[in-house]
């Protein structure tokens, strides 16, 4: 399928999801992220959810760093839609100010910008992905442009409430894999 196509296909599913399947989905998928082996990032960047398009809800993986691993340094981006550029700003839960942009996306309103080169992994919300790790996206390319300001090691984790499409059929040397991405069912490893 192509990405055009998953994109309406994804969207449509999970528009279809009830306050309680979308619940228990997101509750699955938070039990298999915890079990990744977080012992050696020091430095997390994770998207803030778009709660109006039923995105997973990361403030339930920021509350598990918060806990479990106090030492990781969160960030969330900030986006300019005219460069369709982000930047990494450094979290605090119960410090930094978020406000909603023209997307929906909280954002801080404030903050320190740290380098993408110190970030160990990122956390990449996407619509789709397929069984070789190429993934899918709203289509403005955000995060291949982020990805690329990254070092070449950091962990591309992406997090999905659907299971993997066998394969994208419009994928580009240019695009950037998923080292490995979590559903509610599986962690899919694509290294």
């Amino acid at each position: 399928m192509e990405k055009q196509d998953l994109r309406k296909q994804v969207t449509l599913e999970r528009e279809k999801l009830s306050k309680n399947q979308f619940w228990l989905l997101n509750d699955s998928l938070l039990v298999l992220f915890s079990k990744l082996d977080w012992s050696k990032i020091n430095t997390v960047h994770l998207f803030l959810p778009i709660v109006e398009k039923k995105e997973i809800d990361t403030f339930e993986f920021i509350h598990f760093f918060k806990t479990k691993y106090p030492h990781i340094k969160m960030l969330v981006p900030r986006c300019d839609f005219k460069t369709k550029e982000m930047e990494a700003i450094l979290f605090d839960p119960q410090a930094t100010v978020l406000v909603k942009n023209k997307q929906q996306i909280p954002e801080p309103l404030y903050g320190e910008t740290v380098d993408p080169k110190l970030i160990d992994a990122v956390v990449i919300p996407l619509l789709a992905f397929d069984k070789q790790g190429h993934r899918v996206g709203y289509g403005g390319g955000f995060y291949d442009r982020f990805l690329k300001k990254c070092r070449p090691d950091v962990l591309k984790i992406g997090v999905s409430l659907f299971e993997p499409t066998a394969q994208i059929l419009d994928t580009h040397q240019q695009d950037i894999k998923l080292t490995c991405c979590v559903t509610p069912q599986k962690i899919h490893s694509f290294e």
